[in-house]
């Protein structure tokens, strides 16, 4: 059955209602052309009413793009796109940035949910978005702040190669990476998740960082440098029942050797060369911050030359799809089979792309961080 715009615009008793609202409303049909678009709308974006109803969203009028300037106004991307298809609202609020009419970028919060009749068929779609042009302000500069802090550092003609792909659900995030070079043959790595996103996480990051500045003397003895931290992180965190999951390795090219230590965090995967299988490496232990006391074992395994360690953090993994399934870890090694890792270069992106396409949400709905180290064959 059919139905036109007359069919979606009746939903609404009073546009008067809708037009009393500061935030921005915009309803579309199925193929998301705009049918409805509020004076909260108009006074963001510039756009008036005549000038954007009855052309679709996707066409030059918001241009969405996230906080990385990658556009998002294709399908699997486009929120509003996958709430009609999905037939589910966003959770949270997703931070976007709009273009206005004067070409401007606009820092908005975004709500998606998609519209169905009374016979529960989807017949269109409903944006509503705030404008955070003060906010995001402060909270870009706290980004750039946190940028700064996270560690990396290994010479260009390093026998291990690293990469790292870091998404931030909001404009800040809970993750938190170090990669460090200690000589020749030893690279030290960190990769830690706070409880939660957003800022008192991020905040929490910033401990993480200055403590590896401080206690980095320790290294390489990664067991007693993640006990030392752990006992730090306690007495910051014991107050607010806020925790890290993490793990920390060292990378010995001279012994042929790769040493892990960490607790609460998801395995990583170790793929061997010219081997079709893959290792999962077990990550036992307490979240960090969690148990005082808590000591840290390692776990000793050969690391090659052609050999690939692939981690990340559970924001990769923790989610479902519209039959409630999860993802895992066994539906992340399937989707970097399908993208053809680690044989071909590191498809940050497409990973990224493909884990969207899994899972019944608008967008990822945790912080996520992608780090690889490969040893040169």
């Amino acid at each position: 059955m059919e139905y036109n715009i007359d069919d979606i615009k009746n939903i609404f008793t009073s546009e008067s209602i809708l037009d009393s609202i500061k935030d921005g409303i915009y309803v579309t049909d199925k193929d998301r052309k705009i049918v409805y678009w509020n004076k909260g709308a108009e006074n963001i974006t510039g756009w008036r009413k005549d000038e954007v109803v009855g052309q679709s969203c996707f066409d030059e009028i918001l241009c969405h793009a996230d906080k990385e300037d990658r556009k998002l106004c294709g399908t699997d991307t486009c929120p509003l796109h996958r709430a009609i298809i999905t037939g589910q609202p966003s959770e949270s609020p997703i931070v976007v940035y709009a273009q206005s009419k004067d070409k401007s970028r606009i820092p908005v919060q975004v709500n998606v949910s998609p519209i169905k009749n009374r016979d529960g068929e989807i017949i269109g779609g409903v944006e509503t978005f705030r404008d955070m042009s003060d906010a995001a302000k402060d909270l870009e500069r706290a980004r750039k702040i946190q940028r700064k802090s996270l560690k990396w550092h290994i010479a260009e003609d390093a026998p291990i190669k690293a990469s790292v792909l870091y998404l931030p659900h909001d404009i800040i995030g809970g993750d938190y990476y170090a990669v460090e070079q200690l000589s020749y043959s030893q690279y030290i790595f960190l990769l830690g998740d706070v409880m939660g996103h957003g800022v008192s996480s991020a905040l929490h990051t910033m401990y993480l960082r200055s403590m590896f500045d401080e206690y980095k003397t320790l290294l390489p003895d990664i067991t007693t440098f993640l006990n030392t931290l752990n006992q730090q992180l306690h007495q910051l965190m014991r107050d607010n029942f806020s925790f890290a999951s993490v793990v920390c390795g060292l990378i010995e090219t001279d012994k042929n050797r790769l040493t892990v230590v960490g607790g609460a965090h998801p395995s990583p995967f170790l793929y061997r060369k010219n081997n079709l299988s893959v290792q999962t490496i077990k990550i036992a232990g307490f979240a960090l911050g969690m148990v005082k006391n808590a000591n840290y074992t390692p776990q000793i395994f050969d690391f090659n030359a052609g050999d690939t360690l692939f981690l990340y953090t559970d924001g990769a993994v923790e989610n479902f799809d519209q039959n409630d399934n999860e993802l895992g870890e066994s539906g992340l090694i399937k989707i970097l089979d399908l993208v053809g890792y680690p044989h071909k270069n590191f498809l940050h992106k497409e990973i990224e792309d493909e884990i969207l396409k899994k899972t019944n949400n608008v967008s990822l709905k945790d912080d996520v961080t992608l780090l690889e180290f490969n040893w040169r064959a």
